[in-house]
């Protein structure tokens, strides 16, 4: 009987094809050299979905070698004794006896980079309608999820701090307020940052800036998510911990860049920054928007300050957006 996982390859009896002299028994060996080429494992099941064969690419599952599988369920096998995943899907091909689409199975024994793989079930059909098992395709796309990572990386960072960018920031303040966890904001406003960019050029400006981050990673904690919201302003969140605890590193940050200002910026034209800071509220763009009218009142007070926003500057603003 053929080896129903096997590909159906042309009898040529001798006669060159392709480039390829077929010879007997040159089938067999042109599988073997499919079967060590191929990146896809196949699983050959019966009807039970117990596996029957399977290809020697199994080996790069580290589950046991390919003899040592037959006996086995393929939700076992693969879903790690955990069938409600895996064994309807299986079930349900069988009794529509058609193809499943490819479908994402994680494969927890393997190291977590390696663990995304997808499957895909073809039913094997004869002529008299009958369904004796079905021919399981299942290849890695572990580099496919790492290529998304990087680019999910890439678009919610900043590439010249490498802190996350405004889109991230935004994001992370919609899910705390969302989630109504405590903390604070502190967002920084580099103070005459144009000036500086059109006295010293761009280039000095981009060195400032990372300068400026390095400075931030330093006197921060692990804890604390740092971004880089626009050219010049900078947002420090802060879980779990007051505003004080924010003004207090308001403060750090002024200490420190007094200290890159001397060693890196000429006397005539100081380099601060203004500092707001605000209690997360069960709104994003409330705790947006106050911690900017602490940046505002912050430069009204002559820059180089750590503020938070006073009320009467709150109620200037609600009496001007009313």
């Amino acid at each position: 009987m053929r080896d129903a996982t096997r590909p159906e390859l042309p009898d040529n009896r001798g006669r060159k094809t392709m480039g390829v002299h077929f010879v007997p028994g040159g089938q067999d060996a042109l599988y073997r050299h499919w079967e060590a080429a191929s990146r896809e494992i196949v699983l050959a099941c019966d009807a039970s979905g117990r596996i029957i064969q399977a290809t020697a690419a199994v080996a790069r599952l580290r589950r046991g070698r390919a003899e040592a599988l037959p006996g086995l369920l393929l939700w076992e096998y693969l879903d790690q004794g955990h069938p409600q995943q895996l064994k309807p899907l299986f079930e349900q091909a069988m009794i529509d006896g058609r193809r499943t689409g490819w479908f994402e199975v994680e494969l927890a024994h393997l190291p977590r980079r390696q663990r995304h793989h997808e499957l895909r079930i073809d039913p094997v059909l004869l002529g008299d309608g009958h369904l004796p098992g079905a021919v399981c395709i299942l290849r890695s796309i572990a580099e496919r999820r790492e290529l998304e990572r990087e680019a999910f990386a890439a678009a919610m960072t900043d590439q010249l701090t490498g802190f996350t960018n405004r889109a991230a920031f935004v994001a992370m303040l919609d899910h705390l307020a969302r989630q109504g966890t405590n903390g604070c904001l502190v967002l920084i406003d580099l103070d005459r940052f144009r000036a500086i960019n059109l006295r010293h050029g761009h280039e000095a400006g981009d060195r400032l800036l990372t300068t400026f981050a390095g400075l931030l990673r330093r006197i921060t904690r692990s804890q604390h998510i740092l971004s880089r919201i626009d050219g010049e302003s900078f947002a420090v969140i802060l879980p779990g911990e007051s505003v004080a605890a924010g003004m207090r590193l308001g403060e750090a940050i002024g200490l420190a860049l007094a200290e890159i200002a001397r060693d890196a910026m000429p006397e005539e034209l100081p380099f601060t920054a203004s500092i707001g800071v605000a209690a997360l509220e069960r709104n994003r763009d409330a705790t947006l928007r106050t911690a900017e009218l602490a940046v505002t009142e912050a430069k009204a007070r002559g820059r180089g300050r750590v503020a938070t926003c006073p009320p009467r500057r709150m109620r200037l603003f609600w009496r001007w957006r009313g």
